[in-house]
């Protein structure tokens, strides 16, 4: 069985890993302690993925090879590279047995993605909050990889592996159990990340900080605050920043934020692995700051950081004077 493309990326994702695990292992202790900062949790969701998602791709070929050793066959060449891998064997098996040993690789991830979110939400006392970011960014990555990535691939591909075996099988009832259960895992993923309630338990457990909520593939991304809820100076800081966003040649992320010196909306973009931002806050007299950072890295790394207040107003500026000064002050960030 040819895994050549697969070999390949894996082994990419592991001289990428290894940066990962050194930056893990210089701040081990800071990245586990209570004090679970932005970098911090970028670190643990690096390791979820350049250490756990491993290990479970080990695990699902091993689910291969207890399914095919429980129909009395024999395993002639198996393969692991990290972040794929195969199981080869010789004995002929029904088509009902073919298709239980291409879907046990999977029903090994599913183990897997239950066990971690049962850990995080059933834990007591509950567990560390980078532990459970840990977990449940293994199983949302797991399960991603597992139940949405690897069937496409296979499908895409032409490639002979698991789902394609499952969706062609001449066994159809145990064809069909597993794809029955392939959607309900779906849906209950869809579910783990969409319910308001489940949502706000899951950012308690993970340490979401203040202003942030949890996006729809684990991340963290700035929490909008409801417009019935703003206030006049908000509104304007609000429909400034929505204005220069939908103008603006690059994708901008725009954010409101409250905080103990008023009001603020970001707009941030990237470029490269940098983040840069304007930041328009108003506090509470009314005086309006407007401030340029660039150099925003993903680990917190603050050597090459530039801050500048690019503009002061003494009261609320208008809508169309915020506007403008804002595209002003994008262009001068982004020349930076």
């Amino acid at each position: 069985m040819d895994f050549g493309p697969f070999v390949i990326i894996s082994l990419i994702y592991a001289v990428i890993g290894v940066r990962s695990v050194a930056r893990l292992v210089g701040r081990w202790r800071q990245t586990w302690d209570s004090d679970f900062t932005l970098a911090d949790r970028a670190l643990v969701d690096e390791a979820a993925f350049f250490l756990l998602i491993p290990v479970s791709v080990a695990l699902h070929e091993l689910g291969h090879a207890v399914a095919i050793w429980s129909f009395g066959g024999e395993v002639v060449d198996f393969g692991f590279y990290g972040f794929a891998g195969f199981v080869a064997y010789s004995e002929p098996f029904t088509a009902a047995q073919e298709t239980v040993v291409a879907a046990a690789g999977s029903a090994v991830n599913l183990a897997l993605c239950l066990l971690a979110v049962g850990a995080v939400l059933l834990w007591r006392p509950p567990l560390r909050a980078p532990v459970n970011e840990l977990l449940l960014q293994f199983a949302l990555l797991s399960g991603i990889n597992a139940f949405i990535v690897y069937p496409l691939l296979d499908l895409l591909s032409g490639l002979n592996g698991d789902w394609r075996q499952v969706y062609f099988s001449e066994a159809r009832l145990v064809s069909t159990t597993v794809i029955a259960i392939q959607a309900l895992t779906l849906v209950a993923g869809y579910w783990l990340v969409t319910d308001e309630r489940l949502r706000r338990r899951l950012a308690q457990l993970t340490g979401v900080p203040r202003g942030f909520e949890r996006g729809p593939l684990g991340g963290l991304r700035r929490a909008p605050l409801p417009p019935e809820s703003l206030s006049p100076a908000e509104s304007v800081l609000r429909e400034a920043g929505e204005r220069v966003r939908s103008g603006w040649p690059f994708p901008v992320h725009t954010a409101m934020q409250r905080h103990d010196q008023g009001s603020s909306v970001v707009l941030s973009w990237h470029v490269g692995e940098t983040e840069r931002a304007v930041v328009a806050s108003v506090r509470p007299g009314g005086t309006t700051d407007l401030l340029g950072v660039g150099g925003i890295t993903p680990n917190g790394d603050s050597a090459n950081l530039q801050r500048r207040t690019l503009h002061t107003w003494p009261t609320l500026p208008t809508v169309d004077e915020l506007t403008l000064t804002l595209r002003v002050g994008m262009e001068q960030v982004a020349n930076w």
